[in-house]
C-alpha cells in the first residue's frame, strides 16, 4: 500500500508564507500592546495597578503598616496604611475596585501643626514631582488661601501615566493644615470614569 504525498504548488507556498507573516504580525502587535499596558503611574517606585494584596505587600516591605482602627470604618474598596512619605509621617489610603481588587488610586495625607510647614512641604514635593516628571502638564489653582496643583503626568515617551493632585487645606482643632498628595493611574482613571458613567 502506498500513500500519495500531495504535491505543493506555488500557490500553497504563498499561503504558508502569508500565514507565517500574519502570525509574526500578530505576535509583534501583542508584544507592543502588552508593553504599552505595563506603563503605570508609580508612588515610591510601586506601580499603581495590580491587586490590592500585591500592592499591600509592597507597602509593608517599605515599612508601612496597616491602620487597623481606621480600616474598620472604611468602605469596601479602600485600605489605609501608616508610614513616612517624603520625610513626613503620613496616612496613605489605597483605592481599589471591589469587583476585581485592582488598585487605581492612592492618596497621601500629611498633618501639620503650622500652615507654614505645610506650605514648605507642598513646595518641596511639587518641586520634586516636576523634576521627576519633566513632561508633566501642571495646572495651578488655590484652596483655603494655599496654592494647589493638578498635573497630568507624562513620561519621556509622551505616554500619559496618570494624574497627581497636590493641595493644602485647613485642618481641624489638632492640626492647622493638611497636605494631600493624590495619585491616580491613567488606566484606573478611565475605568473609574466609565463606572461612574455606567451608574447614570
Amino acid at each position: 500500500m502506498s500513500f500519495m504525498v500531495p504535491r505543493m504548488t506555488i500557490g500553497d507556498t504563498n499561503i504558508n508564507n502569508m500565514k507565517r507573516l500574519l502570525l509574526l504580525f500578530l505576535f509583534c502587535l501583542m508584544t507592543i500592546l502588552s508593553y504599552s499596558q505595563t506603563k503605570h503611574l508609580t508612588i515610591m517606585g510601586i506601580p499603581i495597578t495590580g491587586s490590592i494584596t500585591t500592592f499591600q505587600q509592597k507597602l509593608l516591605a517599605k515599612n508601612y503598616r496597616l491602620a487597623a482602627k481606621e480600616n474598620k470604618s472604611l468602605p469596601v474598596g479602600q485600605r489605609e496604611f501608616k508610614g513616612r512619605f517624603s520625610g513626613h509621617d503620613c496616612a496613605l489610603r489605597v483605592y481599589y475596585f471591589p469587583d476585581d481588587k485592582t488598585v487605581y488610586k492612592v492618596r497621601v495625607v500629611i498633618d501639620f501643626l503650622s500652615a507654614s510647614n505645610a506650605d514648605n512641604a507642598y513646595k518641596e514635593i511639587k518641586r520634586n514631582l516636576l523634576r521627576k516628571y519633566k513632561n508633566a502638564s501642571p495646572k495651578m489653582g488655590s484652596r483655603d488661601g494655599h496654592e494647589s496643583m493638578s498635573a497630568m503626568i507624562i513620561d519621556d515617551d509622551d505616554d500619559i501615566l496618570g494624574f497627581v493632585d497636590l493641595l493644602v487645606f485647613e485642618g481641624d482643632d489638632t492640626y492647622e493644615s493638611i497636605l494631600v498628595v493624590g495619585y491616580t493611574d491613567m488606566d484606573g482613571s478611565a475605568k473609574e470614569e466609565k463606572k461612574h458613567t455606567d451608574d447614570l
